[in-house]
C-alpha cells in the first residue's frame, strides 16, 4: 500500500483520507490548527444526498426543514419573493466543529494519523512530480499529496506554471463573509419568512441574510469587497429594524473569513497531487457552501486511487477524479457561476424590477436551483427566456443585460463538450486556456450601450 498525506483537515480531505484508510493506504493528516480550534463557530445546511453518497451514517439530531428563502428587494412596494422548497432535498443542518469531529473520529477509526498543530508551507517537486510538503516540522515526503489547505493554499500557490493549475484567484472570485449569531429579543414572535436574503440597497456587491432559530438570530453578512466595521454596524441597524425579534446581543461567531465563489479550477490535478474542496474552489459560486461538493470529492478522489492499482497517482489515473467531478458537480457549479457575475452588474432597483416583472417564475426557479442542467436541456430555457424578455421591453437597461446573461449561457454550454476524458497534456493545457479565458471575459463583458470607462 502507498504513503498517502492530506495537507489540512478540510472536509473533502477527510473524507479522502477515511476512504483510502479504508483501502489500505497509510494516510496522514497535517494540520496548521489545534484540533480543539478546527471549524467555525457556526451552523450549515448540507444535502444529506452527500452523506448518503459518501456512505456516511449521520446522526438523527442532523435532520432539520428544508431551507425557503425569501428575497427581500430593497423597494417595498415589490412583495419579498419566497423559493419553493427544493424537489428531493433532504437538509442537514450541522455545527462545523461538530461535523469536522465526526470525519476525524471516522477517519481515526480507519487508522489515519493526524499531526497537529504543524502548519503546511509549501510543496516539495521532483521534475514534473510532487513528492511531498514542506512542513513547519520539516519535509514529508509521500507517494501521493492531496492538497485540502483551503483558499489559498500554499501548496497550490506553490506549484510550477506547466502543471497549469490556476495559483491565485482572481477579481470577484472570493466572499468576505461575517456570520455571527445575535440574542433575540424576549416576547418577540417569529418573523412570517424564516429565511430572508436582502439585496444590497446601494447595488449588489454582495448580500446579507437573516434566518430566524428558535433560541437566536442567525446573520451573514457578505461583501466582493472588504467588509468594514462602518458596513457592519449599518447592517445590523438596519435588520434590527426591519426584525423586533432580533437584539444587538452578540451570542457567538463574528468572524471574517473568506470563501471562494467562483467556478472549480479549470485543472486540480498533478502528476502526485490533487486538490480537493476550497483549495479547487469547489463550493456553490454564490454563496459559498462547499461541504456538500467537498464530501462528494473526496470520495471521486478516493476511487480514482482505488483503481490505479499501479500506484503511479500521476496525471493519466487522476484525471480520472477530475473527470468525475465535472460531470457530476462541476459544470453545474459552472452554470451558477454564470448567474453570480450578473452581479456586479445589477443595482438593488433591477433586482427588484426582475422579480417584479415575472420573467422567472417561482417554480422555474425551483428547478433551476435543483437540477440546472438537466432542466435546462430539457425546458430549452435559453428560447423561453428569449421570449419572455418582451417583458422587459419597458425597461431597456435592465433587458439589455438579460440578453447578456443568455449570450454567456450560452457560451458556458459549448465549453463542457471540450473537456478531455482522458488526460493528454497539450489537451488538458488547451481546456484550461478556454475555461480561464471565458470566465474571465465575463467579469469584464460590456453591457450593450453602456458607456466605456474613461
Amino acid at each position: 500500500m502507498s504513503d498517502i498525506i492530506v495537507a489540512g483537515a478540510g472536509h473533502g480531505g477527510l473524507v479522502a483520507a477515511w476512504k483510502l484508510a479504508q483501502l489500505g493506504h497509510r494516510v496522514t493528516v497535517y494540520e496548521r490548527n489545534a484540533e480543539k480550534n478546527l471549524g467555525y463557530d457556526q451552523k450549515d445546511p448540507v444535502d444529506a444526498a452527500y452523506f448518503d453518497f459518501a456512505g456516511i451514517d449521520y446522526p438523527e439530531s442532523w435532520k432539520a426543514p428544508n431551507n425557503v428563502i425569501t428575497l427581500v428587494p430593497v423597494d417595498k412596494t415589490v412583495e419579498p419573493f419566497t423559493l419553493p422548497q427544493e424537489k428531493g432535498a433532504s437538509t442537514l443542518i450541522v455545527e462545523r466543529r461538530e461535523l469536522l469531529s465526526f470525519l476525524i473520529d471516522l477517519c481515526r477509526q480507519a487508522g489515519v494519523n493526524f499531526v497537529f498543530n504543524c502548519g503546511v508551507r509549501e510543496p516539495v517537486t521532483l521534475g514534473s512530480r510532487v513528492i511531498g510538503i514542506m512542513t513547519d516540522h520539516g519535509v514529508r515526503l509521500a507517494d501521493l499529496i492531496i492538497d485540502a489547505c483551503g483558499i489559498d493554499s500554499p501548496l497550490r500557490t506553490g506549484l510550477p506554471d506547466f502543471m497549469n493549475i490556476q495559483k491565485n484567484l482572481g477579481a470577484f472570485d472570493r466572499l468576505h463573509v461575517y456570520r455571527a449569531y445575535y440574542e433575540r429579543v424576549p416576547d418577540k414572535p417569529d418573523p412570517p419568512n424564516r429565511y430572508n436574503v436582502y439585496i444590497n440597497r446601494n447595488g449588489t456587491v454582495g448580500f446579507t441574510w437573516l434566518i430566524t432559530e428558535s433560541d437566536c438570530v442567525d446573520v451573514l453578512v457578505a461583501r466582493f469587497n472588504d467588509v468594514t466595521e462602518e458596513d457592519l454596524r449599518e447592517n445590523i441597524d438596519f435588520l434590527c429594524e426591519e426584525n423586533e425579534h432580533m437584539s444587538r446581543k452578540l451570542v457567538r461567531g463574528g468572524e471574517i473569513v473568506d470563501i471562494p465563489v467562483r467556478q472549480p479550477l479549470a485543472v486540480f490535478v498533478a502528476d502526485g497531487y490533487a486538490a480537493v474542496g476550497d483549495s479547487a474552489c469547489m463550493t456553490v459560486p454564490i454563496k459559498g457552501s462547499g461541504i456538500g461538493y467537498s464530501i462528494k470529492a473526496g470520495v471521486l478522489l478516493a476511487e480514482a486511487v482505488k483503481e490505479d492499482t499501479d500506484g503511479l497517482f500521476n496525471c493519466d489515473t487522476l484525471w480520472k477524479y477530475e473527470y468525475s467531478f465535472f460531470r457530476e458537480t462541476g459544470f453545474s457549479a459552472c452554470s451558477v457561476a454564470v448567474e453570480k457575475n450578473l452581479l456586479p452588474y445589477l443595482t438593488a432597483k433591477e433586482v427588484s424590477d426582475f422579480i417584479k416583472s415575472g420573467i422567472l417564475t417561482g417554480d422555474e426557479l425551483a428547478e433551476l436551483s435543483v437540477d440546472k442542467i438537466e432542466y435546462l436541456r430539457k425546458n430549452n430555457i435559453v428560447s423561453a427566456l428569449r421570449n419572455k424578455l418582451k417583458l422587459l421591453n419597458g425597461m431597456p437597461e435592465l433587458r439589455n443585460k438579460a440578453l447578456r446573461f443568455i449570450t454567456w449561457f450560452g457560451r458556458e454550454k459549448l465549453i463542457e463538450p471540450s473537456l478531455p476524458a482522458e488526460y493528454d497534456r497539450e489537451a488538458v493545457a488547451k481546456w484550461a486556456e478556454h475555461y480561464n479565458e471565458f470566465f474571465e471575459s465575463i467579469k469584464t463583458d460590456k453591457i450593450p450601450g453602456e458607456a466605456e470607462d474613461e
